[in-house]
């Protein structure tokens, strides 16, 4: 007879519990107790020091599945199990004694701070998993409606743009790639995500004969991952309003390499107009100065004449390297707008 359903029933009790105050919650109460009283029989702990201690992990099992009502019911029950079939010579001929009497008082007490303590825990823990539970389907339901409201704009721009296929198909191709994004941050909580994922699907609305990508595949973790695709739609919503993707000729090069535990990624716009900084701190300069501080990362933006230039560096998740040692333990690499002008030299060459 398989395990499986048993084994399934005990990790949803655990989960889950029992609803307080309930036959069930109390059920599984003596239930505990009484697995208490068959270790107390087996084991033959020493009525002088540990005649109590299976009864205290029965009380706190109780407690955390059915709550504070449960554990003093394990609390009571237990205590009667001890006198009635382990200790009855000393607390039923000697009740009264000081010694007995000092038992009993630190048995309670000690107790007592189990309960209290075991279903705080248990409030908070059911608490947490409540808000986990409504936090799932509220995701759920944002990307349903995402995907529902892309497929809308679709449809709404082929129809009005009937007339200019091309057109209609080159929105649509933007609208899509930019619902891939929010999918991606949505899937993020799940699973880890490729970097080359990310941009992939940020740049995709734009020309992306006008974007290289340079660097080795390296999946991140979620929160990484959604903190990266935070800053990468920033940047490349600024380089299509204001930089290299706003104009035909602009070039964008993004290159990035893993050494020692820590990544160094590389934003280089050319053949763009001029750039400047900001002249107010918005959105975009909260996120670069705090998005990367978990990571130990830093954001520092260049507004080069040729274009801006960014350079992200941060500490993978795991590795004790700070991303202020890469540079010191890694042979100086050429920008990556350097090298995506020397890659297209030698195609031209080899062609």
């Amino acid at each position: 007879m398989s395990l499986a359903p048993l084994a399934a029933w005990v990790r949803s009790i655990w989960r889950h519990g029992l609803k307080p105050g309930s036959m069930a919650a109390h059920a599984f109460a003596a239930a505990c107790v009484g697995a208490a009283v068959m270790l107390q029989a087996l084991f033959g702990f020493d009525p002088d020091f540990a005649v109590f201690a299976p009864f205290y992990t029965a009380i706190l099992a109780a407690t955390v599945v059915g709550g504070w009502s449960a554990g003093v019911f394990a609390t009571l029950l237990g205590l009667t199990a001890l006198l009635a079939f382990f200790v009855p010579s000393r607390f039923f001929i000697h009740l009264f004694s000081r010694r007995e009497a000092d038992d009993i008082v630190l048995y309670l007490m000690a107790s007592a701070t189990i309960v209290a303590i075991a279903d705080h825990y248990r409030r908070l823990v059911r608490r947490l998993r409540e808000e986990e539970h409504y936090r799932g389907l509220v995701v759920d339901e944002l990307q349903h409606r995402l995907a529902n409201k892309a497929a809308t704009l679709c449809a709404i721009v082929s129809h009005e743009l009937c007339g200019d296929k091309k057109t209609a198909h080159r929105i649509s191709a933007q609208l899509q790639a930019v619902a891939a994004t929010d999918r991606i941050i949505a899937r993020s909580d799940q699973q880890g995500v490729a970097i080359e994922e990310i941009l992939s699907a940020e740049l995709g609305p734009y020309d992306v004969a006008r974007v290289s990508l340079d660097g080795p595949s390296a999946r991140l973790p979620s929160k990484l991952a959604v903190t990266l695709a935070l800053v990468f739609h920033e940047l490349a919503t600024n380089a299509a309003k204001y930089g290299a993707l706003s104009v035909p000729q602009g070039r964008l090069a993004i290159a990035w390499k893993i050494h020692g535990g820590a990544m160094e990624i590389e934003w280089a716009e050319s053949g763009g107009p001029a750039v400047a900084p900001p002249s107010h701190d918005g959105f975009g300069t909260t996120l670069f100065r705090r998005a990367l501080d978990p990571y130990h990362g830093t954001i520092e933006r260049t507004f080069a004449p040729a274009g801006l230039q960014c350079r992200i560096a941060l500490t993978l998740p795991g590795a004790q390297v700070p991303p202020e040692a890469l540079a010191a333990q890694a042979p100086p690499a050429a920008p990556a707008a350097e090298r995506a002008a020397e890659s297209a030299a030698l195609e031209r060459t080899i062609g």
